[in-house]
């Protein structure tokens, strides 16, 4: 799958579990959209095209229409978005994202196992 991480996710480290799942990842920097409003990323994500959006941005389900998307959208959800704290939640992207339709968007949250 082809997978953008965003702003919030910069880290290689975040990147590397997906990359070894045999996914093509890229994050907004790598793109040059750093600083992009989310709804003008989300549409660059589309076009480009994306297969999914991982973001720890809690609040992107609240603020963005995310009807009729061609693209999955994976929120995490944690106390922090250090990498330390993230990683294990990448891992569990990795074991879901073959399960993930077309337009939905899926939350992962650090409390729930």
């Amino acid at each position: 799958m082809f997978i953008l991480l965003d702003e919030n996710l910069l880290s290689r480290k975040l990147k590397r579990p997906l990359i070894e799942a045999g996914h093509d990842v890229q994050n907004v920097d790598d793109m040059g959209w750093r600083g992009s409003k989310d709804k003008q990323l989300l549409n660059l994500a589309e076009a480009k095209p994306f297969d999914v959006f991982v973001t720890a941005d809690r609040n992107l389900i609240h603020q963005q229409n995310l009807q009729d998307l061609s693209i999955r959208i994976v929120v995490l959800s944690a106390k922090s978005t250090r990498p330390d704290v993230l990683l294990p939640l990448i891992f569990q992207v990795c074991d879901l994202l073959e399960t993930l339709q077309v337009g939905t968007v899926t939350i992962i949250d650090e409390n729930e196992k």
